[in-house]
C-alpha cells in the first residue's frame, strides 16, 4: 500500500470508530483521544481531529506533503453504551499492536453492526425501570406495579412506533402522553394513589439521562459548542415529555373536574 493512502486509509478508520462512538453517546474528549490513539497506532502523527457533537472533522498529510481531510456529519441519537465501551477496548487493544489496519476494518463493521437486544428484553427492562423507579419516588407497591405496567405499554410504543415512524419531539410527547394516559387510569378506578410517583417513575424510559451528564461534562472539558447542544437536546426532550404528561392531566382534570396532582 502506498504511503498517501496508508495515511488516508488509517485516517477513515479512526473516524469511522469516532462515528461509532459519537452516534452511541460517548463524551467529545473520549471521543477525540480514541482517534487519535488509533491514528498514532498506525504511525499517523500529523492529523488533526475535530470533533462536535454531531460531526467529525479530520485531516493529515503524508510524508510527501499530500494533505487528506474529510467531514463527517453525525445526527444526534440515543446511546449504547456497549458499542462505546467495545471501541474503547479495540483502540486500547490497537496500541498494543494486536491487529492490522484491515482487521481493524472489520472489528468496527462488526462492532457497528452488532445486533441490540430483543425486544422482549427492551419492553421488560423499560417496564422495570418505570416501576423500580416510581417506588423510588416514594410511591407504594401498588404504584410501583401500575408504573410497570404503564412501562409495558411505553415499551411496545417505543419499539414499534417510536423508533420506527416518529420524531424525537412527536415520540416523547406521545410517549409521555401514553404513560400519564395510563397511570391516570390506574389512579381513575383506585387501583393505586400516588400518582405524582407514577408518572415520575414512568417516564423515566424517556429520560435522556446519558445526553444531559455528558452535555456537562463537555462544558466541563471546555467542549462548549457540544456541550451546550447536548444540554439543549436533552431539555428539549424533558419539555416534549412535560408536554404529553401535562395535556393528560388537563384532560383529565376538565373532564372529571378538581386539580389531579
Amino acid at each position: 500500500m502506498e504511503k498517501g493512502n496508508e495515511v488516508c486509509s488509517v485516517l477513515l478508520v479512526s473516524m469511522e470508530a469516532g462515528k461509532i462512538m459519537l452516534e452511541n453517546g460517548a463524551e467529545i474528549f473520549r471521543v477525540e483521544d480514541t482517534m487519535k490513539r488509533i491514528a498514532a497506532s498506525f504511525g499517523v502523527n500529523d492529523e488533526n481531529f475535530f470533533v462536535l457533537s454531531n460531526g467529525i472533522f479530520s485531516s493529515g498529510e503524508d510524508s510527501e506533503g499530500r494533505l487528506f481531510a474529510k467531514v463527517e456529519h453525525i445526527p444526534v441519537h440515543g446511546a449504547d453504551l456497549s458499542k462505546v465501551i467495545a471501541i474503547n477496548q479495540l483502540s486500547r487493544e490497537i496500541s498494543q499492536g494486536m491487529y492490522t489496519l484491515e482487521e481493524v476494518g472489520k472489528k468496527l463493521e462488526d462492532i457497528r453492526n452488532a445486533p441490540n437486544r430483543p425486544w422482549p428484553i427492551q419492553v421488560f427492562a423499560t417496564a422495570l425501570g418505570a416501576g423500580c423507579f416510581t417506588v423510588l419516588l416514594n410511591g407504594n407497591l401498588m404504584d410501583g406495579t401500575a408504573s410497570f405496567i404503564s412501562g409495558i405499554f411505553l415499551g411496545f410504543f417505543i419499539q414499534f412506533i417510536f423508533k420506527p415512524y416518529l420524531s424525537k419531539m412527536t415520540g416523547n410527547i406521545l410517549g409521555g402522553a401514553v404513560t400519564a394516559a395510563i397511570c391516570v387510569f390506574f389512579l381513575h378506578i383506585g387501583f393505586s394513589s400516588n400518582l405524582t410517583s407514577m408518572i415520575g417513575g414512568g417516564v423515566i424510559p424517556l429520560v435522556p439521562g446519558v445526553a444531559f451528564v455528558n452535555g456537562i461534562r463537555d462544558i466541563g472539558d471546555e467542549d462548549y459548542i457540544s456541550g451546550a447542544v447536548r444540554l439543549l437536546d436533552a431539555v428539549l426532550v424533558f419539555i416534549c415529555i412535560a408536554v404529553g404528561v401535562a395535556s393528560v392531566l388537563m384532560i383529565y382534570s376538565a373532564l372529571t373536574g378538581g386539580r389531579v396532582l
